[in-house]
């Protein structure tokens, strides 16, 4: 017979015996997908993002989903918050889309919850469609004057007119005052003006464009090399900086802040601010974000005493944003340090490359769902690429020339970006030695090819994509000695005139990486769909609805890997697992 506890039953009554059960065998909240998918390179511009729990969720989970554009709009979840459909969270991206080829970063935070809380925060990030006609052939430079000795370029819209602004790091050497960030103001058809020079620390090295305050705009922050301090400076929404804050970086006076990254490693739904300093301690300094833009605490992460490149991605997909460093130095590495999800870095993983890399890039080059690396390599005429196992393990050994210099061709910049807009990410390399960038196509499996050379003008310090001339494709941008950016148009086109057309539609799979059966979104409707395995032959046949949707249903027989989807002139790659 079961005992009788009159005391338990007057405190608490039967009802909050039940109550107390039903909590203590509650299910737990779990992540079960999202779509896109993480690390995805050619994401549809009009979303939706949709992420995906194993139950249906609270309303106020709605401001757990915080998504950031790199080049538009910064925190794009203030003006336009994410919604709560059952068990899913669902941001689209209104009233304008993300903008071709950029970077979005979304944080899902803690604050999702269905009786109890989702226990991890899950950080990642995807690269956008781009369209337009441009194939990777770039026009003439123009020039574009900006401050003394430009080391760092980053685009983005500073003005919320909706066209891709500029923005240089310019360290005069030759003075023992601060040195200036330019900031100059797109016409809208890739022609700048603007005569704004903020001053920041001393010995500027780079710059870097995020909203770091969360109200809509795009802030910048600053590696200034003689200073060992970041600068960060707080956008007014029209493209006018103010602030004096700087951040202290490194671990003694003689480390030499080499470049700047922006992301929440820690899973709190704002941007912090990661430093990499060279000297006689090689360290990355992560600050953590406050959400107001200002940066306190965080710790710093050991690498290379001549460490100086630095990017973030979640390199062994758990959901959170791990680092890599370029270690400039004659017995050339990348250096992998992985987050613990809270911005605590640990690993002493190390992949050799080529000598003397400056700068390293991440992003999903053989389109298998993770990010793979390039370095650059200031002292090889080569750019090094390496492919990830899927655990932030790399290997390959594919070098790619990038100049016709065998020692000493100058490489201090490179990116990642689809420039000839077939779907995947092609490589581009800054040859300063030889005043240009050289372009190396993506076959879609990693493997880079072409003698491209695009002449930028002298001595090419950096690089940055992004739609100058707002046509759908991806332009390039140098920061150049010589006192000057440079702005090459992608195929030398100018915006579309009105009725002209618009970019190439851009596809959407959901799951992706897809288990019987996937849906596409983003075509027209009647479009027949076509799904073709790596040797081009046809394995599957649909045709959209009048939504633009169509369902793949996947052969049972289907092979694991990697399949090219067409729909009318667009296409995409679908995971089969």
């Amino acid at each position: 017979m079961m005992p009788y506890y009159p005391f338990a039953r007057r405190a608490f009554g039967l009802g909050a015996l039940l109550l107390m059960a039903g909590t203590a065998g509650a299910q737990a909240l779990v992540f079960t997908g999202i779509s896109p998918a993480a690390n995805a390179v050619a994401a549809p511009r009009s979303g939706p993002l949709t992420v995906s729990f194993n139950q249906p969720l609270s309303p106020g989970s709605a401001a757990a989903l915080q998504v950031f554009s790199s080049q538009r709009g910064g925190r794009r979840t203030g003006a336009t918050p994410a919604t709560v459909s059952s068990n899913m969270l669902l941001f689209s991206p209104r009233p304008y889309d993300f903008r071709p080829g950029e970077t979005v970063q979304y944080t899902v935070t803690t604050a999702a919850t269905a009786g109890t809380a989702l226990a991890r925060a899950r950080v990642a990030q995807l690269t956008t469609a781009v369209g337009g006609t441009g194939r990777g052939s770039f026009g003439v430079s123009n020039s574009v004057g900006v401050g003394p000795n430009p080391q760092g370029v980053a685009v983005g819209d500073l003005d919320g007119d909706g066209d891709l602004d500029l923005v240089t790091a310019n360290a005069d050497y030759f003075t023992v005052g601060p040195s200036t960030v330019s900031v100059r103001l797109n016409n809208g058809a890739g022609s700048f003006s603007g005569t704004q020079n903020l001053p920041v620390g001393r010995g500027v090295n780079n710059v870097v464009l995020g909203d770091v305050d969360g109200d809509g705009d795009l802030d910048f922050v600053t590696a200034n090399f003689y200073g060992a301090t970041a600068s960060v400076r707080l956008n007014d929404g029209l493209g006018q900086f103010s602030g004096t804050q700087e951040v202290p970086v490194g671990v003694s006076y003689n480390n030499f802040p080499g470049a700047a990254a922006l992301g929440d490693v820690d899973g709190d739904g704002d941007l912090d601010l990661l430093v990499v300093c060279g000297g006689n301690n090689g360290v990355v300094s992560i600050r953590l974000n406050d959400g107001t833009g200002v940066f306190a605490g965080g710790t710093n992460v050991f690498v290379d005493l001549g460490s100086q490149g630095l990017a973030l991605g979640d390199l062994d997909n758990d959901g959170d944003l791990d680092l890599v460093t370029a270690n400039n130095s004659a017995a050339g590495s990348v250096e992998v340090r992985l987050n613990a999800g809270n911005g605590l870095f640990a690993g002493t993983g190390r992949v050799a490359v080529g000598t003397r890399p400056y700068a390293v890039a991440l992003a999903d080059i053989d389109g298998d769902g993770d990010l793979d690396l390039a370095a650059a390599n200031s002292e090889s005429p080569t750019a090094s690429v390496r492919v990830n196992d899927g655990t932030g393990a790399f290997s390959g050994t594919q070098e790619v020339t990038v100049s016709p210099t065998s020692t000493n061709p100058g490489s201090y910049s490179l990116a990642f970006g689809d420039v000839d807009a077939d779907g995947d990410a092609d490589l581009l390399v800054a040859d300063a030695q030889n005043a240009s960038v050289s372009v190396r196509a993506n076959n879609g499996t990693g493997t880079f090819t072409g003698t491209l050379r695009v002449a930028v003008g002298t001595s090419p310090a950096s690089l940055a994509l992004g739609d100058m001339d707002a046509d759908g494709d991806l332009d390039l941008v140098v920061a150049r000695y010589n006192n000057t950016a440079g702005v090459c148009l992608n195929g030398g086109t100018g915006p579309l005139a009105a009725g002209a057309g618009s970019p190439s539609p851009a596809l959407g799979f959901f799951p992706n990486p897809a288990h019987g059966t996937a849906i596409l979104t983003g075509t027209a409707p009647g479009t027949r769909v076509t799904v073709l395995d790596a040797l081009g032959r046809p394995v599957l046949t649909a045709t959209a609805d009048a939504t633009g949707t169509a369902a793949l249903v996947l052969p049972a027989s289907l092979a694991s890997g990697v399949y090219v989807v067409r729909a009318g002139t667009a296409s995409g790659r679908l995971l089969v697992e």
